[in-house]
């Protein structure tokens, strides 16, 4: 399937989720919404009616007790009393007319109360009649009537009120229980559909990652097959494809290194030779012009005879030659050589060598070969970046057990110069064949084989070499390596050893 079907799936699902949420919502708004309308409609607008005969009776009261007011203080205002409430009454008689059957029977019977007692003041003397204590208790009885009618109106809206909300409360619990279910299915079905996309790409893009860094590490071994999409497959096809192309060229570059190697090993020999018997007056004396011309040929010669060297350890290591472990050697005796080896070259760069070391070394099982050639190749790059007057330290120290926790005794040499250090940008690549991009004013002058063979070789040996985090001034590199089988690690390098594990 290709992966545009499986996204499409997993967002028809989602959209269907929402739909049905937004459907139950819209259903569950619009039955609210017609719960108001009910109440607006069939409470309100009785409510409405019942108000305006309510406000109609109590005008009349109003009015009644202006005029008994009037005629206790204001006897010239009797007639204007009386005239108004006339109005009054006239005014709630139509009202009684117009919605007398939607009112309520104790509004009704107060207002039609009221609706009398106004009638009968009018009929005779009016202050005479709103003076009479009779009429004015069946006054006040209709007033207490006319509230309580107002009271009863006003607890039945709430009632009803009350009852619409409760089914609001309802249908709103039942939407949100509703809803809570279908985002619950949504997120499981989004976390199910999400997982089978996820797991339908991201497994095979992982394979093809770790299969991309293993060509990128130089296993060119064939790959093997990744399941997903269409696209994945196509993917891992042109990673097969170019697999196979490095594959080829590496082998090419390998045979052509070796070849080249090898063939420029006897007559470099013969070379050496020659120079050397130049250099010792066997084929006649020289001037001291000519030495000098000598000492620069053996100089150069024995560069190349290095390079070579070096070329060919680098073949041997890549093409996993059995290690060749010298029993009973001593490290110290073999970094005592690699010093050596580098001196003349620290000597000809005004360039101090200080080798600290801590105690003796045991018998050990190792390749001597590739340790020498190793730790030449760190101070052989720690010399070159380094300017004249700098200082190269080598350091020996023994641990009782490997980075990692490895038993065994393990043998830590750091190599730090005083140089510009190795820039951020550089250091992932410090590591990778002739890779040589300058440090610095004194860059190495090499093809980029030193670290890179030292790496390889110290691996071959169950060890490594690391780059440590820049000295100020100055860069530092590491080979941790096992001694193998010989003595017992001895008491005093302990304090060392936990040195290096901080």
């Amino acid at each position: 399937m290709r992966l545009a079907h499986r996204l499409l799936i997993s967002h028809a699902l989602m959209t269907a989720a929402l739909l049905g949420a937004a459907a139950f919502s819209g259903v569950a708004i619009v039955r609210m919404t017609s719960l108001l309308t009910e109440v607006r409609e069939e409470q309100l607008g009785g409510v409405i009616k019942e108000e305006a005969v309510h406000q109609a009776a109590w005008a009349v009261e109003v009015a009644a007790r202006q005029g008994l007011f009037a005629c206790e203080h204001s006897p010239h205002e009797v007639p204007a009393a009386a005239a108004t409430l006339g109005q009054r009454l006239t005014h709630l008689d139509a009202l009684l007319k117009r919605h007398g059957a939607a009112t309520q029977p104790l509004l009704l019977r107060a207002a039609e109360g009221f609706k009398m007692y106004a009638a009968h003041i009018l009929q005779g003397d009016t202050c005479e009649r709103l003076q009479n204590a009779a009429l004015r208790n069946q006054r006040l009885h209709l007033a207490e009537q006319l509230t309580d009618a107002w009271i009863n109106t006003t607890l039945a809206l709430h009632s009803a009120i009350r009852q619409r909300e409760m089914r609001a409360h309802d249908i709103g619990s039942s939407a949100i229980a509703v809803g809570l279910l279908l985002g619950a299915l949504a997120v499981v079905a989004a976390w199910a559909v999400a997982r089978w996309v996820a797991q339908g790409v991201t497994r095979p893009l992982g394979q093809l990652s770790a299969l991309a860094h293993r060509v990128g590490d130089g296993n060119f071994a064939p790959l093997p097959a990744v399941s997903g999409p269409s696209e994945i497959r196509a993917l891992w096809a042109d990673l097969d494809r170019m697999r196979g192309r490095l594959s080829e060229l590496d082998q090419l570059k390998d045979a052509f290194v070796a070849s080249a190697s090898h063939d420029l090993r006897t007559p470099l020999a013969r070379l050496r030779t020659a120079i050397g018997l130049l250099a010792d007056g066997t084929a006649g004396p020289l001037t001291a012009q000519q030495q000098r011309v000598v000492a620069l040929a053996q100089v150069a010669c024995e560069r190349e005879i290095r390079l070579v060297t070096a070329l060919l350890d680098l073949t041997r290591v890549q093409a996993g030659k059995a290690v060749r472990r010298d029993e009973g050697c001593r490290l110290d005796d073999v970094i005592a050589r690699a010093v050596e080896e580098v001196s003349e070259l620290a000597e000809e760069r005004g360039t101090k060598l200080v080798l600290q070391a801590e105690g003796t070394t045991p018998p050990a099982s190792l390749d001597a070969a590739l340790v020498e050639r190793s730790l030449v190749s760190l101070m052989t790059n720690g010399v070159r970046v380094s300017a004249p007057g700098q200082t190269v330290y080598v350091t020996r120290t023994l641990l009782p057990r490997g980075p990692d926790g490895q038993p065994g005794t393990w043998a830590r040499i750091e190599v730090r110069d005083e140089g510009p250090g190795v820039p951020e940008d550089v250091r992932p690549r410090v590591f990778e064949p002739f890779f040589t991009r300058a440090v610095g004013a004194a860059a190495a002058d090499g093809l980029g084989l030193g670290l890179p063979l030292a790496q390889r070789m110290m691996r071959a040996l169950g060890g490594d070499v690391l780059v440590l985090e820049n000295a100020n001034p100055g860069a530092r590199f590491v080979l941790v390596f096992p001694l193998g089988l010989g003595a017992p690690l001895p008491a005093a390098t302990e304090t060392t050893s936990k040195r290096y594990e901080a």
